[in-house]
């Protein structure tokens, strides 16, 4: 059974000035966090990780997905969060009462059944504003309406939520049957992987098909059928045999506020466009399937957003 996919756009307008920052991820992801626990904690002082309620909770299913205890004695593995935030690309600097801004959220499986809690949240968001100048006043907005594909799911004027027409699901594909020997991939957020707990600084095809397999073999086996039959060794063997032709891949530096630790973090990453040149059909199926998806560290705050072209 393929994983339940959809991707809500929220069209929102700033009812008073704003500031904000050059990447608009990682403050979307900081103030939906606080709103969603909000409007979903019952137990204010419980910690996530020894809630009872945890299981039903929309914070705790969507943000708190670290490895934890549980309270028999079990160790429960981290899952990969079933939300991808979409910030609009050029979203950054000041903006004036009555500006437009949108930006989209990918749910997955269950989450998708916590859109009111989620929509209520993002409406907390807004009353207290988003980016730098939030307690005087700055950065406050309301949606205006959300839409999943054409499907209209929300308007202010009537102030109903409705179910989309129709719900997205997310497989591997077969492999075309036609060879493909020239692949372009667009970074379109920066891409952060590690190899030996290191940063990559380059991405060979090999560590790029290796991270694409991470992505899928994680959100499979979190929220699919379990852990894809595929041949990760021989895959990943054959990725090395494709070549790096034209590219234009750089370090893009980025960094986001913690309130929690009160410093700067880094999001630096991957960013640009490279063309890989080999036998390339096979892999068509887990570049689209992660194309959909993002990939590498961080993709909670909109990182690894990847696009292909040819």
């Amino acid at each position: 059974m393929a994983i339940q996919i959809q991707q809500y756009t929220f069209h929102c307008r700033f009812t008073s000035e704003a500031r904000l920052p050059g990447y608009l991820g990682s403050t979307l992801r900081g103030a939906l966090g606080w709103s969603l626990k909000k409007t979903s904690c019952a137990l204010r002082r419980q910690q996530c990780a020894d809630c009872l309620l945890r299981q039903q909770c929309a914070y705790a299913w969507i943000f708190e997905t670290e490895r934890y205890e549980a309270g028999d004695g079990r160790t429960i593995n981290a899952r990969p969060h079933p939300l991808v935030i979409q910030p609009e690309e050029q979203v950054y600097g000041e903006k004036a009462e009555g500006d437009d801004l949108r930006f989209s959220l990918l749910l997955l499986d269950r989450a998708n059944s916590l859109l009111p809690y989620i929509v209520h949240a993002v409406r907390l968001m807004g009353e207290a504003g988003i980016g730098s100048g939030r307690r005087a006043g700055l950065g406050r907005f309301a949606i205006t309406e959300i839409r999943a594909g054409n499907d209209l799911v929300y308007d202010h004027q009537e102030n109903v939520l409705h179910q989309p027409a129709t719900t997205g699901k997310i497989r591997l594909d077969p492999c075309p049957d036609h060879g493909i020997s020239s692949l372009q991939v667009l970074l379109h957020t920066p891409l952060r992987l590690k190899q030996h707990n290191r940063l990559k600084m380059d991405l060979p095809f090999d560590t790029f098909i290796r991270a694409c397999l991470r992505r899928i073999a994680a959100l499979e086996e979190a929220y699919g059928q379990g852990e894809p039959d595929l041949d990760y060794r021989g895959l990943v063997e054959r990725a090395g045999r494709v070549k790096v032709g034209k590219s234009s891949i750089r370090w893009h530096p980025l960094f986001r506020w913690s309130n929690r630790q009160k410093q700067k973090i880094s999001l630096a990453g991957l960013a640009g466009n490279v063309t890989y040149r080999g036998e390339l059909a096979e892999f068509i199926p887990l570049l689209r399937y992660c194309e959909q998806v993002n990939i590498g560290k961080q993709t909670v705050f909109g990182l690894g957003k990847i696009r292909l072209v040819g």
